[in-house]
């Protein structure tokens, strides 16, 4: 089996450098989303072909484009990189999960970006870390999660309703 090469593992370590998500040690945001990727933990395993999939997911992120250099300007309240997920795109997903928390029956002790790592590995597929739980995600993901969450809060209201014993037309159906 043919072994990664040193073009390779640089352009893995350039790539993870511009996204911002290379640190010290086999526990940052490139190694997890690496080990996520091909199973592996360490960079130098990786064969030439689980090299050229963490490549193509690393571009895939990064938009296809160089990140943009850093401004001098005040940061905005949500980071975001070219092809990820917007800053409203954010707001309106923490506003989503924020409700969702709201109407727990019974005090949740799993805190709420633990909770939405568990509903993006469920729902889109992906390993989240609750420090950045976007760091991996694509724009239509990020569409496809707040319709998810929104599918959710429907669901909790339709049981509420029926709890309450109200009957409430379903919005969905189409007169017959």
């Amino acid at each position: 089996m043919r072994k990664i090469e040193s073009f390779q593992m640089k352009k893995i370590y350039a790539i993870g450098h511009a996204l911002g998500i290379t640190g010290n040690g086999s526990e940052d945001e490139l190694h997890i989303l690496v080990s996520g990727v091909t199973g592996k933990d360490s960079i130098k395993e990786l064969s030439y072909q689980e090299a050229m999939a963490v490549i193509k997911r690393l571009e895939d992120l990064q938009g296809g484009t160089a990140a943009p250099k850093p401004s001098s300007r005040k940061p905005k309240e949500h980071s975001q990189r070219p092809g990820g997920v917007t800053s409203g795109q954010q707001k309106k997903i923490w506003a989503l999960m924020y409700e969702l928390k709201k109407r727990d029956k019974s005090p949740n002790e799993v805190l709420l970006g633990d909770r939405l790592c568990a509903v993006i590995k469920k729902e889109l597929h992906v390993d989240a870390i609750a420090k950045n739980p976007f760091a991996w995600l694509t724009f239509s993901q990020g569409n496809t999660l707040i319709e998810v969450l929104k599918g959710y809060l429907k669901s909790l209201e339709r049981k509420e309703a029926a709890s309450d014993g109200i009957v409430r037309p379903c919005e969905d159906r189409k007169p017959g």
